[in-house]
């Protein structure tokens, strides 16, 4: 199966991960038969289709858990289950906790995470914006937990394809919620807005929806202290009502605009729920 046929039937999956995904449109995405799609999403994913769209139920319901003030029986039928009992044995089962208890105790998801959090800093500042819907071209992996080593070789192979750095727009698509989903899961996509003209890559859009931007300054090596104090002001302080789908890194300012890795800055774009 050809790598751009490969990634848009994962798209496919992950956009209708909440409904029942029929043989047939799989076989016409991939051009196999349905026994061979499987054989070869196992043989890259480690999991079956089937295993892969139940864990983006289970997982994007934990999300909406602790991200909205949607009900619970609302947030288990629009992740695709046939009722809150359902979801409440799977998601007990894959997480060893009910979706209530997931709720009520969502300040212990981060509590490791945020901890090391300054107290210099009490917030972080924000703000609100529509982004328009965009084209983009990319590359993606596993990056375990997105350690820095995995997304640099995704860069580096964007290197070897395109030249024309100073006119393109850099960004990475956070695909996985790394607090949630097992670390060697964690999904990354390195992407640029403007097409490389080589078959490794794929297409997909980003944006056209409404976001909380945040800016980083510095290294991408400290990006993560970032996120703690993003983290630490949704639970504490801002009003906001984060959405489920994946959060966004722009790379405004990066290695091809300075050598200096203190001058650079990162916008991260949270979906905010419509």
């Amino acid at each position: 199966m050809g790598l751009e046929k490969i990634h848009h039937l994962i798209r496919y999956i992950e956009d209708h991960y909440h409904e029942e995904l029929s043989i047939e449109k799989l076989e016409d995405l991939s051009n196999y038969s349905y026994r061979n799609v499987q054989r070869i999403f196992k043989s890259i994913f480690n999991e079956s289709i089937g295993a892969f769209q139940k864990r983006l139920k289970l997982e994007n319901g934990y999300k909406k858990l602790i991200y909205s003030r949607q009900s619970i029986t609302d947030i288990a039928y629009s992740v695709g289950f046939e009722s809150l009992h359902s979801f409440s044995k799977s998601f007990k089962k894959q997480f060893q906790l009910s979706p209530e208890k997931a709720r009520k105790e969502k300040e212990g998801i981060f509590e490791g995470f945020i901890k090391n959090t300054s107290e210099e800093k009490k917030t972080i500042s924000y703000e609100l914006v529509f982004l328009k819907q965009l084209k983009v071209f990319y590359l993606g992996a596993q990056a375990k937990d997105y350690e820095l080593r995995e997304i640099d070789q995704l860069w580096d192979r964007i290197d070897e394809a395109f030249d024309d750095y100073l006119n393109v727009q850099y960004y990475g698509i956070i695909v996985d919620q790394p607090l949630i989903t097992e670390k060697i899961k964690c999904r990354y996509e390195a992407c640029i807005d403007q097409d490389p003209q080589d078959q490794a890559f794929s297409s997909t859009y980003i944006f056209g929806a409404r976001y909380a931007k945040y800016v980083h300054n510095g290294s991408f090596d400290l990006i993560e202290d970032t996120y703690r104090q993003i983290y630490k002001d949704w639970l504490f302080h801002a009003a906001l009502e984060f959405d489920n789908t994946p959060m966004i890194e722009h790379y405004l300012k990066n290695e091809y605009h300075t050598e200096n890795p203190e001058d650079y800055v990162t916008e991260i774009l949270v979906p905010i729920k419509k």
